[in-house]
């Protein structure tokens, strides 16, 4: 029905942060003291959620001798699947798994994170995990197939867009904001914008209206 739909999303709450402090968190080193990027991806591990590309981009940024952290938060049926692929891949030392865990504890790990693997596929609604790394000033690399991405992020400002099914493009992407950590800063912080004045639940509630 052409100019007859309503757009709708979810409106998470947006917490307030001095955002130097929130981005000094975001800075992280590894045991030997070096500089070490953190990586986030959490929700349900279900086939349209698709985590294993989270795990596929972990195995490339590895072979390149790139120092980072793959926190997986969340459980689901494809969780033996993923233990098997950080086995076969090597990645034991860089991806860490926390099981499910209750939103603040999902908000602590987005405060924390440079990067946020957004991977969904089309069965994907809308896909409100969006908004909230977005709220926590994560750089997100994004599906282009998942429900919010067209809406929330604009390719190169607050975010990047990768095509949906390729594995080299999402991995090119995150190696990018991995060796760029001004153009990551940024972008998260174009994110935070985003959602605080554009998609907050105030903006949204008035513009419904």
């Amino acid at each position: 029905y052409p100019e007859k739909k309503f757009q709708w999303g979810y409106f998470p709450e947006v917490k307030e942060y001095n955002l130097e402090s929130l981005f000094f968190r975001k800075r992280h080193v590894d045991e030997k003291g070096n500089p070490q990027v953190r990586i986030l991806w959490a929700g349900r591990f279900l086939k349209l959620k698709h985590p294993e590309y989270a795990i596929k981009i972990a195995s490339y940024l590895k072979k390149k001798g790139i120092s980072f952290q793959l926190d997986m938060v969340g459980g689901g049926e494809l969780e033996d699947k993923l233990h098997r692929m950080v086995e076969k891949y090597g990645l034991q030392e860089q991806v860490v798994f926390y099981g499910f865990q209750p939103p603040k504890n999902v908000r602590g790990f987005m405060e924390e994170a440079d990067i946020f693997l957004f991977t969904s596929d089309y069965l994907e609604g809308w896909g409100a995990v969006l908004n909230e790394a977005m709220a926590n000033g994560c750089a997100v690399v994004a599906s282009s197939a998942a429900g919010s991405t067209p809406y929330l992020i604009k390719h190169n400002q607050n975010g990047l867009i990768y095509k949906y099914g390729n594995y080299k493009n999402a991995y090119k992407a995150v190696k990018e904001l991995l060796t760029d950590k001004d153009k990551s800063e940024k972008l998260g912080n174009n994110a935070r914008n985003t959602i605080e004045k554009e998609y907050g639940s105030k903006v949204e509630a008035e513009r419904f209206v």
